[in-house]
């Protein structure tokens, strides 16, 4: 498939939604059928979810949509790798988070407070800039936990299949990094 036909697709508007079956099965299918409209509907009916988990890493729109499109043909690349249609969703989360990691790597970290011009910051933004400098100082296990859970929704046993770790582990870091997180906050404060 070449370039500007997923480019394409990825723009196209999914005007028929309703008559797609999104079950794993189908999607499946159809990308053996190098057709990926049911997987960018799939994609689509959960653009917010994800598009929070990748803000919540990378602070940058387009780092984000290229999350997007690298963790699609991923997902595209390897379907045949997945047996079971119950962990769908939940190794889809692990490529993208992965996806964002890797971009982080792959660039220097800029702050979204160095690029804001503080004498624009409203008082409304302040509460958002704390809370963000305190998630930021946070060790990276702590900061994915709190991130999955509180901006994202997923519950703990969805956090702990998505990081493949224990749910106590994942107890722990929540109760950890909301410590550190409040402690942060007042350090700020």
């Amino acid at each position: 498939m070449n370039i500007d036909k997923l480019a394409r697709i990825s723009t196209a508007t999914m005007s028929n939604s309703s008559d797609i079956n999104n079950s794993f099965k189908t999607l499946k299918r159809e990308i053996g059928k190098n057709n990926l409209e049911p997987l960018y509907e799939w994609f689509n009916n959960r653009k917010d979810k994800y598009y929070k988990i990748g803000w919540a890493y990378l602070y940058n729109h387009y780092d984000v949509e290229d999350v997007f499109q690298n963790t699609i043909m991923k997902v595209y690349q390897n379907i045949s790798q997945l047996r079971e249609e119950r962990f769908f969703e939940t190794w889809v989360t692990s490529i993208f988070i992965n996806e964002c990691k890797r971009i982080l790597r792959n660039r220097e970290k800029i702050s979204i407070i160095e690029d804001l011009d503080k004498t624009e910051v409203q008082q409304g933004h302040n509460i958002y800039l704390e809370l963000k400098d305190g998630l930021d100082r946070l060790e990276d296990i702590h900061r994915e936990v709190l991130t999955l859970k509180y901006i994202s929704g997923y519950s703990q046993e969805e956090i702990g299949e998505i990081l493949n770790i224990p749910i106590g582990t994942v107890k722990s870091r929540i109760y950890r990094g909301l410590k550190q997180l409040r402690s942060n906050i007042e350090e700020v404060e």
